[in-house]
């Protein structure tokens, strides 16, 4: 089995975990977006000194996991795509920031390490509470509902076209991978110095391809709308989830929950 087919069916697998039934399913998408959207905003707000403050909020995503049956490992597998784009970012704190922040039993923390695993944190409670969106809600509702945003709306519709289309753009991939190995049997795989023509090669094709799939679309009548079947209306269900998140969220934003138990624990300890 390819990459290529491996990669399909990791975004098929989302599709298919987005069409469950549980509370957070029938959630009404606009509101899972932009509760999203105000985690995401809370997260990223706070100092790169403030890193106990970001671990409750593990609480959401874990959460949101627990109520919709989502399960870890295919979040976990994916998550493995932004680690490395926070590691670029956040080593060479390590090497530039070594005045120390605080001593645990005898050892200085750096800021630098303060900072980096802040850094990290933020990208591991971004990326999950994305997926936990894209796993509970279909991706054409995601885009029905951008495209019902003044001033977005052609993102939404941008957003459908990539993810509709992506499987063929890993067709084509596939395709031009095959027949380099059928061409060569005795290598395993594309060469390096191959790549930049087959990847040349894929882009000729992907603009063939997309002008044909346009003007299949312009005979169906396409106007460059995107017409989703009408919004579902917002219910008492919904209310109360975002009173319940948005409550919880700037709670934990404002009140260091690590601090307040650490203090608690340590009062009974006396």
């Amino acid at each position: 089995m390819s990459k290529f087919h491996d990669a399909a069916l990791g975004v098929d697998h989302l599709e298919r975990l987005s069409r469950g039934d549980s509370p957070v399913h029938r959630l009404n998408t606009g509101i899972k977006i932009a509760v999203t959207l105000f985690f995401l905003m809370l997260v990223v707000s706070f100092p790169s000194k403030n890193m106990s403050g970001l671990v409750p909020f593990l609480i959401y995503p874990m959460f949101m996991m627990a109520l919709s049956d989502t399960p870890y490992r295919p979040m976990l597998s994916r998550l493995k795509f932004a680690l490395p784009f926070a590691l670029a970012g956040g080593l060479s704190n390590l090497f530039l920031m070594r005045d120390a922040a605080f001593t645990v039993m005898g050892f200085e923390v750096t800021r630098g390490l303060v900072s980096f695993t802040s850094i990290m944190l933020k990208t591991v409670l971004s990326v999950f509470a994305v997926l936990i969106l894209i796993a509970t809600t279909p991706f054409n509702d995601i885009c029905g509902a951008l495209t019902r945003v003044k001033g977005i709306g052609i993102l939404g519709l941008q957003l459908l076209l990539t993810y509709r289309y992506i499987y063929i753009l890993l067709g084509e991939a596939e395709s031009i991978r095959m027949a380099y190995i059928l061409r060569a049997p005795l290598k395993r795989d594309v060469m390096m110095r191959d790549m930049g023509s087959l990847l040349g090669r894929l882009l000729l094709r992907s603009f063939s391809r997309a002008e044909r799939v346009y003007l299949a679309m312009k005979c169906r009548g396409f106007s460059g709308r995107f017409h989703s079947g009408g919004k579902r209306a917002i219910s008492r269900r919904d209310v109360i989830f975002t009173a319940a998140a948005v409550f919880t969220l700037i709670f934990l934003r404002f009140f260091n929950l690590s601090l307040l138990i650490g203090g608690v624990a340590a009062a009974l300890r006396r």
